[in-house]
């Protein structure tokens, strides 16, 4: 997916598209048209659908209000509309059935215009009555909300804020604020619908405890044939006390998030020297560049493996539930971690932790906190003039080394 081209195209299409769209319910709520005048809003919500498109860490992080909605209306059902290739992280939460998540394939253009389609269809097949639009002023997910059919379509508005133009077909327009964390901004989506004569919504706080995180827990025959696959690729795996995992890819889309392959290297090295420890190297396919790198500069053989491109989303999972340790920049695998226990080591630098942090007690984030950071944000469609990530370079090999330590240090204890 090329995001520079998907902002020119939100903007130079969407901007109308939102326009028009808002005109045409404007004149139907003028002739009492029941989903454009309002019609049923003060009804229980029956189904609810949510639309998380991008994000597969923001999917996660949506369970609170989710869970929220659960035990709010203890008879709705839930839907979630959600890129194909992220589905896995709904589906992990086992809070959607299966049948309810939508999704829209992003392979190629015409798939995506025809899933689109059929996204479109299904949803108001469904009759959906409210839609949370989760996504930070994205013109085609507030397209989707003004057309779902709902009576209550809930998202966020710049009001006299930042933030792009999304339309004027939002019944409840929730102000995002970019100084408290994402999963506390989803929970005042949920919580809007039931407050009428607020402006500007919400007007409420949200407390750290309404906060919850997921659970995964993996069989242990699953584990122990995933254990059995690394013994195999690397037999160092059957003594070793302790499994580190490295997460040095942080995608295409953004790979200005990304801590250097070298320190990743120079940290193995460190770990290795001074813990009976394997390191394992996670990722997709496009990770293998970065591997191959850290391998090279710990030497071959050693106990560092590659296991990039080996994994299903199960197969991660179970790898997060097996292993100790994780370090990782910003990304999805971050975010699944938090269902895990295992010790989740984030690295931050273009976006920030007050944000975007996983949840959960077992999670430490690293951010430099340089003048310049975060420079990605909801507000600038997550672009930056950045081509030296210096914040990422700031973190330096001692510091995530010694938090690795502390966190090995913690599980000793444990036991």
């Amino acid at each position: 997916m090329n995001l520079d081209l998907v902002r020119v195209i939100d903007k130079r299409v969407g901007i109308p598209a939102c326009f028009f769209l808002s005109l045409g319910h404007w004149i139907l709520s003028r002739l009492g048209h029941g989903e454009a005048s309002g019609r049923g809003r003060d009804t229980t919500p029956e189904k609810i659908l949510f639309i998380e498109l991008s994000e597969m860490g923001s999917a996660i992080l949506a369970f609170s209000a989710m869970g929220y909605a659960i035990e709010k209306y203890p008879e709705v059902k839930l839907y979630f509309l959600i890129f194909e290739q992220n589905r896995f992280s709904v589906d992990v939460l086992d809070t959607v059935p299966p049948a309810h998540v939508i999704t829209i394939d992003v392979r190629s253009t015409l798939r995506f215009i025809y899933t689109t389609m059929q996204a479109i269809r299904a949803i108001r097949k469904a009759e959906i009555d409210t839609v949370f639009d989760l996504e930070l002023f994205s013109r085609f997910s507030s397209l989707l909300s003004g057309i779902s059919g709902a009576c209550r379509r809930v998202g966020y508005g710049r009001y006299h804020e930042e933030g792009l133009y999304r339309g004027g077909f939002m019944t409840h327009r929730v102000l995002y604020n970019c100084h408290q964390h994402m999963a506390k901004n989803f929970m005042a989506l949920v919580k809007a619908i039931e407050h009428r004569g607020e402006h500007v919504l919400l007007k409420e706080a949200i407390d750290e405890n309404e906060l919850a995180c997921a659970r995964y827990e993996g069989s242990e025959e699953d584990l122990q044939a995933l254990r059995a696959r690394l013994v195999h690729v690397n037999p160092a795996v059957g003594e070793a006390e302790h499994f580190i995992l490295f997460n040095p890819h942080a995608g295409n889309l953004l790979p200005v998030r990304a801590w250097p392959a070298e320190n990743y290297g120079a940290l193995a090295q460190r770990i290795l020297e001074q813990s009976n420890a394997v390191v394992i190297i996670i990722g997709l396919e496009e990770a293998k560049e970065a591997a191959a790198k850290i391998l090279d500069q710990v030497g071959r053989p050693s106990r560092c493996i590659d296991f990039t491109g080996q994994t299903s989303f199960k197969d991660l999972m179970d790898l997060l539930s097996l292993a100790h340790v994780l370090v990782t920049a910003d990304s999805g695998p971050a975010h699944f971690a938090s269902l895990t226990s295992i010790k989740n080591i984030v690295l931050f630098g273009p976006e920030t932790p007050l944000l975007y942090g996983p949840l959960g007690q077992n999670t430490s984030c690293l951010f430099a906190g340089l003048a310049c950071s975060p420079c990605l944000s909801a507000y600038n469609h997550r672009k930056t003039s950045c081509t030296d990530p210096k914040c990422m370079k700031a973190i330096t090999v001692e510091e995530v080394f010694d938090t690795v330590l502390a966190s090995l240090g913690k599980l000793n204890v444990m036991k």
